[in-house]
């Protein structure tokens, strides 16, 4: 599989249900812009002396950073997490690297389970798993670049492969909060119909 080909998926995936499907509101507004905007930037390489840094990584970790900010009180939570994230994906990539033999099953799919289990593990509300996985693969991405530099000869942050890793996992994030708020919404009519039979 090409890289780059789940991104896109997604995100024209993701910009077609918040755009005919979502009620009309600051929340589908939001949605439409960021996968809109994502999908243009996509095409876009930020030149560096070093190598290059793709925009809509960029972006989406600009857009992260206004969560941050927004929740500043919980600073100190957001640093440890993303460095966790982060520690995660460069232990596999280099694991993958030096020693692809012991891996039994795909790089990709390994880190895309690893890092949607760490990001529910880590994270406090439904809101901070994007932001979560936005700054851990970005910092994970731009460590494991430097720390290879001398074999790559180039520094590529955000590369459509971190690109589908990112959008793989933010979908998977999605699922799983959509599963849970089921199970809840199923759980919640199980008992007020025993109540009501109770009280008859």
């Amino acid at each position: 599989m090409n890289d780059g080909i789940l991104f896109y998926w997604f995100l024209w995936m993701g910009w077609i249900v918040s755009t005919f499907l979502m009620k009309k509101g600051q929340l589908r507004n939001q949605c439409v812009f960021m996968t809109l905007l994502g999908i243009i930037l996509s095409g876009v390489n930020i030149h560096l002396s070093i190598g290059s840094m793709n925009a809509a990584f960029v972006f989406f970790l600009v857009m992260a950073f206004v969560h941050v900010i927004k929740n500043s009180h919980q600073i100190f939570f957001f640093v440890t997490s993303s460095f966790i994230v982060a520690t995660a994906f460069v232990s596999i990539e280099l694991f993958a690297l030096y020693d692809p033999a012991k891996l039994f099953v795909s790089k990709e799919l390994m880190i895309l389970i690893f890092l949607t289990l760490l990001v529910i593990t880590l994270a406090r509300s439904k809101k901070d798993h994007f932001s979560l996985i936005a700054i851990g693969l970005f910092i994970g991405d731009a460590a494991y670049q430097f720390i290879i530099l001398r074999l790559a000869g180039k520094v590529e942050i955000g590369s459509l492969y971190v690109m589908d890793l990112f959008a793989s996992t933010s979908m998977m994030l999605l699922f799983m909060v959509v599963l849970v708020d089921m199970f809840k919404k199923i759980r919640r009519t199980a008992f007020k119909r025993v109540t009501s039979a109770k009280q008859i």
